[in-house]
């Protein structure tokens, strides 16, 4: 096969895997310095993995060989809506459904083993978000879409709703369509940011990003956040949800991305109940478990804080007994900031019995403290 038959036979078998678009591009034109200048900036907080691979991310042909080009896919997701209701925990739509690492890998697998019976020539690697490749150069490069004033991709007709994914291979290919920015003078994702955290067009602090404080983030989230976090418990769509473009896409998804049982109508107080073999059962094989268990009871401690019902007060009493410090210090947070004299009580009932310094941190000092520059 020549190069425009290998790709057109690679979008083909793609398609076949639910895949949309295919845009190729080599990987001696993938050289980008808005990292550079994202990582001197601080905005990548504690994921030092980010700094640790940029030179495979921004100089990819030098670190891997014998791969020539990057060919871009899009998997679409499921866009259910989330609840109105305060007391249900906010999970972001890409993550309701099987962790999308496991159902892109093993549709990309196949799509490999489809070309190398075709062409034994032909090496490959399949590639999700895990590998140190910048996919957001690659799709807009390759034509797939452009990128947003929120920093994800988005292609006309399609919004933002679906996942990236990639395959290296040892042919040197390359799409000739280009991505035209549709963006304009609309901002509404920037307006919408709950805490502020795109600081100019299509650039991201992920210090301040929801994503980041509930899932990247391993310790306390700073206490000036976390009124802005509302009940989102995992992940924050709102950029996304106010894009017109996204008003206009109709994107199927696959069975796998379908929102699980429950995940759209479980209260903050039974998701503080869950103990970790319930809570590992129900996120098995799913996205939500990379923030880890008692990263997950932080976010709903916050999320409880934001709701301030006394209904979550005997919920957060077990809590105390039994969750580690982490936990403890934010829903003490969220006791202050309920303020009801019940939540009081119980504060003053903890403070005789609370020995751990950063728990005790949590008793004192300003809930809302104003948001500092970075």
């Amino acid at each position: 096969m020549n190069d425009a038959e290998l790709l057109a036979e690679i979008e083909r078998l793609a398609r076949n895997e639910g895949f949309e678009v295919a845009g190729a591009i080599p990987l001696s034109l993938m050289d980008d310095q808005r990292l550079d200048r994202w990582l001197e900036q601080g905005f990548a907080g504690e994921m030092a993995y980010m700094a640790k691979y940029r030179d495979q991310r921004c100089e990819p042909e030098k670190h891997f060989p014998p791969f020539q080009s990057v060919v871009s896919f899009i998997l679409p997701y499921d866009t259910t809506e989330p609840s109105s209701a305060s007391e249900i925990g906010n999970i972001a739509r890409y993550a309701l459904g099987d962790d999308y690492h496991e159902v892109i890998k093993k549709r990309l697998f196949r799509v490999l083993d489809s070309l190398k019976l075709a062409d034994p020539t032909i090496e490959a690697r399949a590639c999700v978000d895990t590998a140190p490749i910048l996919e957001k150069v690659a799709a807009e490069r390759s034509g797939v879409g452009w990128q947003g004033k929120h920093s994800n991709i988005i292609r006309e007709g399609r919004g933002s709703w679906f996942f990236l994914a990639e395959i290296l291979i040892n042919r040197n290919l390359e799409t000739k369509e280009s991505s035209t920015n549709r963006c304009g003078i609309c901002d509404d994702c920037i307006q919408a940011c709950p805490t502020g955290a795109i600081t100019s067009p299509y650039v991201v602090d992920s210090r301040l990003c929801i994503y980041y404080l509930t899932i990247e983030l391993r310790g306390l989230i700073p206490r000036e956040l976390r009124s802005m976090i509302g009940n989102r418990i995992f992940g924050c769509d709102d950029c996304q949800e106010v894009c017109p473009w996204n008003r206009l896409a109709a994107l199927p998804a696959l069975e796998e991305f379908v929102p699980r049982d429950g995940l759209r109508s479980t209260t903050l107080s039974q998701w503080m109940d869950q103990d970790i073999e319930s809570w590992r059962l129900t996120f098995r094989r799913s996205a939500v478990k990379r923030t880890k268990f008692h990263g997950f009871k932080r976010n709903v401690a916050v999320a409880m804080g934001n709701h301030k019902s006394p209904s979550n007060l005997p919920s957060i009493r077990r809590a105390l007994g039994v969750e580690p410090a982490l936990v403890r210090a934010h829903l003490i947070w969220a006791l202050r900031k309920m303020g009801c004299q019940e939540s009081l009580e119980l504060l003053s009932q903890w403070r005789k019995k609370e020995c751990d310094a950063m728990v005790l941190a949590e008793f004192h000092g300003d809930l809302d403290s104003p948001l500092e520059s970075r």
